[in-house]
């Protein structure tokens, strides 16, 4: 079969995997919402009130502290200009959140939408260092967390062992990380397959950036922890309008926004990841002695901003002119 012939086929599975995906969160986040209460959830949501428009401007702002990491990554002279850059990303984390691609689908939107802007090979190469240096902050997110969680609740056994493995997947990762940035292909076994060596194209893309630039990756790893500080203060704040009468601590705003950055790493696949965090923050929500509606309630208030901030992100990509250079 010819691949033109099998381009359809290949669309279609990807539908057909979008659609599971999407109905088996969906079956999830209605069984984790009427378990939790719907009265309850509802209730707490509507305590929110105009508290959504803040919660809608704290995810702005860490959409503008994104994009200012990615033009950090980027060479001095690059001419992406902020406003470009925050709707690039904007509209890449769209196209990711919809789809159960994560960033196979939503770097490449950015490239697209800033090819008449940067060089492919910048802008790949620029989105590659940007997404290495946030893995980092989020490695450093979540040993905090872990390390908040391990100092101020008493935890029983089994969510002790939880933490154990995915510290371990976290440390995985990071070996993964690291390999790959050396290269692993053997030159004696020939030449590198197509996509080896246009890995391998960015991997050296990277480190020469790195080596001629360290100071602007250490702006951008700051600028990173920056993004989790703020996504710590809408969890903060969240809380504090879903439970007046028992004000949260900062300790459950780290645990909580560990558990966020830990879900969206590890059910990106997931569109929205739509009964994935609900399911977890309700979980999670009574060893950090929070309802567990206000866990689900916590879950369902980000996903409204989520599908906020993707509507723009989709329109962006609606209004942007197809023409190439």
């Amino acid at each position: 079969m010819t691949t033109a012939a099998r381009r359809p086929q290949l669309a279609e599975g990807r539908h057909l995997l979008t659609a599971a995906y999407t109905a088996g969160g969906a079956a999830l986040f209605v069984y984790v919402v009427r378990r939790a209460g719907v009265a309850e959830i509802a209730a707490g949501i509507e305590r929110v009130g105009w508290g959504l428009a803040a919660i809608l401007g704290l995810a702005g702002l860490r959409f503008l502290v994104r994009a200012a990491c990615w033009r950090l990554c980027m060479p001095p002279a690059a001419p992406l200009t902020p406003g470009r850059a925050f709707s690039a990303f904007l509209a890449g984390d769209a196209v990711g959140s919809i789809t159960p691609f994560g960033l196979l689908a939503s770097e490449p939107a950015k490239v697209f939408l800033t090819r008449h802007d940067l060089a492919t090979r910048d802008s790949v190469a620029s989105l590659a260092t940007e997404n290495l240096v946030y893995g980092a902050s989020i490695l450093v997110m979540l040993a905090a967390a872990v390390g908040v969680v391990l100092a101020t609740v008493p935890l029983a056994p089994a969510w002790r062992q939880g933490i154990a493995v995915a510290l371990l997947a976290a440390l995985v990762t990071a070996f993964a990380l690291s390999r790959l940035l050396r290269g692993t292909w053997d030159e004696r076994r020939g030449p590198r397959p197509r996509w080896r060596a246009r890995l391998a194209e960015i991997r050296l893309a990277v480190l020469g950036f790195s080596t001629l630039h360290s100071n602007r990756l250490w702006r951008a790893f700051a600028l990173e922890m920056v993004f989790h500080v703020l996504s710590t203060l809408e969890v903060f704040f969240t809380l504090q309008w879903l439970v007046p009468d028992r004000p949260p601590t900062l300790a459950q705003a780290v645990a909580f926004e560990g558990l966020n950055r830990l879900v969206i790493v590890a059910f990106k696949f997931v569109p929205f990841r739509i009964g994935i965090d609900e399911a977890l923050s309700g979980a999670v929500a009574p060893v950090l002695a929070v309802a567990p509606a206000a866990g689900v309630a916590l879950a369902v208030v980000r996903k409204v901003r989520n599908l906020f901030w993707s509507g723009i992100g989709l329109a962006i990509i609606a209004a942007h002119p197809a023409r190439s250079r």
